[in-house]
């Protein structure tokens, strides 16, 4: 007498399913994690970037400015809420031809600041700029 062999069964478990489910979302949980904590970086990064951009057009635009001398403070805002504020320090004087207009060497300090979801960021960048007098006119 031969012994009948069962059938195997086929399919999948209730448990099996489960498992399977859970494994999934935790994996997609992870990812989806990741992901956010990349964008906010990318987010962050982007705003330094345009703050920087900023503070490196406005410290020119106060390099090439006439008017700027030692011991001012001029601040404002950009139109896309960058704040700003440059102070000026006298490094050096030197007299050359008039004694009531020396040669200047003068530190022009910048700070930028601007709000992040979260934060406010600041930058600050320096120079050195020589402020030479004009010359008297000429008779």
């Amino acid at each position: 007498m031969q012994r009948q062999r069962e059938p195997l069964q086929a399919g999948l478990s209730l448990l099996e399913v489960l498992i399977a489910i859970s494994l999934l979302g935790i994996s997609f949980a992870a990812i989806f994690s990741g992901l956010s904590a990349a964008l906010r970086t990318t987010d962050r990064l982007d705003g330094f970037n345009h703050g920087n951009d900023y503070a490196a057009r406005k410290l020119s635009e106060l390099v090439l400015d006439p008017s700027l001398a030692a011991g001012q403070v001029r601040s404002g805002v950009s139109p896309s809420g960058i704040w700003w504020q440059a102070r000026t320090q006298l490094v050096d004087a030197r007299t050359v031809s008039d004694p009531d207009k020396p040669v200047q060497l003068v530190r022009i300090l910048l700070e930028v600041s601007w709000r992040t979801r979260s934060r406010r960021q600041t930058l600050s960048l320096e120079t050195l700029k020589l402020c030479i007098p004009e010359p008297p006119p000429s008779p």
